[in-house]
């Protein structure tokens, strides 16, 4: 095929990369702007955001909800959640607040914030060319030349939005990524993110299905890292719920992580001692297995009690020790999961790592290794937690990005 010459070559169409090639043309319509997508169609990633439907920013977003080498304080005092929900008004997009803070598409629809991309990049002329899977870039002068699996392209500029490894079957390979080092960046490592933990317990396959509230704390040995509060879901091997995942961020550098869990964080150890002991007078003729009846589910109840006696569950509650109470009232505040893994990338909503943040510019995007060449979005080194700041991200980076093109 023919060199194609652009202006500017933004390559992956997803959040960042699409924002991206938007911001630039409004700022100069002559530009000459192609996005190259390695998949069949663009926004693959931004369609399974949010079950669905799209949580796109957050309110309260602060840099304290992100991790990773690069500094994002710079592109928050820039764009705040509100400018990123005025941008989306400029495009047709009606958002609502809820009142957590999360900001989601009017519809709850991922289509919707997709949709009314794609039909910006249309009025815009700029040309999305799919089926591209980029293999090579080099630089030669004043242009950079592109290999892909389509043909050579080249252009003045470059944007490198390729993503991560997460959601491999919405197309995340983290393959640019190599493109990217090849150029002469450093990656720092790549882990999966915001996903399943995979622990060691003789009670998992047990509480598959289980959902329970509780409070949950990532430690390192003895030391206590982060908690968080939300609903934990048990699998038959891995913890699961967004409060588990806000602690994937920190496993990376954990030698020896452990998960504790609190099904009773709003009760003092006192407090709760006191409860199980009106339990066993309450309950004192009815069998070990209906001992929680009333506060977890039965399941649960069932492996702590297992946990802490060898007695039959046939056996009545009154023949619980006040040794055997102190260890529940322990256990219920202090359900100890050793962890092994977080689940790979099949089952991870975003990746740890990427681009080395120090070697990229925090106002304008642009590498300081190699000149015109920009990396916004999950080709960073920046990880968010759950609720809206990943994708508030990508997108302010890409509006950024877009702005000093």
């Amino acid at each position: 095929m023919k060199n194609t010459n652009y202006d500017i070559i933004t390559v992956g169409a997803g959040a960042a990369g699409l924002v991206a090639a938007i911001s630039a043309k409004r700022n100069n319509r002559d530009l000459k702007i192609a996005i190259l997508e390695a998949q069949s169609k663009a926004g693959k990633k931004i369609l399974v955001t949010g079950n669905g439907r799209c949580n796109l920013t957050n309110t309260n977003v602060s840099k304290e909800f992100y991790h990773g080498s690069f500094d994002v304080s710079k592109t928050l005092n820039r764009l705040s959640a509100e400018k990123l929900m005025y941008f989306f008004s400029t495009l047709g997009l009606v958002c609502d607040t809820e009142a957590n803070g999360l900001v989601y598409p009017h519809s709850r629809q991922a289509s919707a914030v997709l949709d009314v991309l794609l039909m910006e990049i249309k009025r815009l002329k700029i040309k999305i060319i799919c089926d591209c899977k980029v293999e090579l870039i080099r630089k030669k002068g004043g242009f950079f030349n592109i290999k892909t699996s389509n043909g050579e392209y080249t252009a003045q500029k470059i944007v490198m939005s390729c993503g991560g490894k997460a959601f491999p079957t919405a197309g995340g390979t983290g393959l640019g990524l190599d493109v990217i080092k090849n150029l002469g960046h450093k990656i720092t490592p790549l882990f999966p993110a915001l996903c399943p933990i995979q622990v060691k317990s003789d009670f998992m396959k047990s509480l598959k299905g289980i959902r329970a509230k509780a409070e949950v704390t990532l430690y390192d040995g003895e030391k206590a890292l982060k908690s968080e509060i939300g609903e934990v879901q048990f699998t038959d091997n891995a913890l699961s719920g967004i409060c588990v995942f806000n602690l994937t961020t920190l496993l990376p550098k954990t030698k020896n992580p452990i998960i504790s869990v609190n099904l009773t964080k709003d009760y003092s150890y006192i407090e709760l001692l006191n409860l199980l002991y009106d339990r066993k007078k309450l309950f004192a003729n009815e069998p070990l297995e209906e001992f929680f009846t009333g506060l977890f589910h039965k399941k649960i109840g069932t492996a702590l009690i297992k946990s802490i006696t060898n007695k039959a569950l046939t056996e009545s509650c009154k023949k619980l020790s006040d040794k055997e109470l102190k260890s529940l009232a322990n256990l219920i505040q202090n359900w100890k999961f050793e962890c092994k893994q977080c689940k790979d990338f099949s089952k991870a909503q975003v990746m740890l790592g990427g681009v080395n943040g120090n070697e990229v510019n925090g106002y304008t995007f642009e590498s300081k290794v190699v000149k015109n060449l920009y990396i916004c979005g999950e080709a960073l080194d920046v990880c968010g937690d759950c609720g809206g700041f990943n994708l508030h991200f990508a997108f302010a980076s890409g509006i950024i990005t877009g702005e000093n093109l």
